[in-house]
């Protein structure tokens, strides 16, 4: 059952990328994952004139990173975001 969740997450994530950048909602888009499943959509919204930055852990999802308009080294970024006490 995890595949057919984590598929409808991707799914809800792709059609609300594309249903929005059809209404012009947004010309950039930052897609942190490193599923492949997400080059489609990456390249379909670039057709479109919407920028894709693909945020990433290292080099995992380079293939996806390859498609987009541009990326970003999260893990680099994340003492950034820790909590101070």
């Amino acid at each position: 059952m995890r595949g057919t969740e984590e598929k409808g997450v991707d799914t809800r994530i792709v059609t609300d990328m594309m249903s929005h950048a059809w209404a012009d909602g947004y010309n950039t888009a930052l897609l942190i994952s490193a599923d492949r499943d997400f080059v489609p959509v990456a390249e379909e919204l670039q057709k479109r004139g919407v920028k894709v930055i693909h945020g990433r852990f290292g080099t995992k999802g380079m293939d996806l990173s390859k498609k987009c308009w541009g990326s970003i080294e999260i893990s680099a970024l994340m003492p950034q975001f820790e909590r101070r006490q």
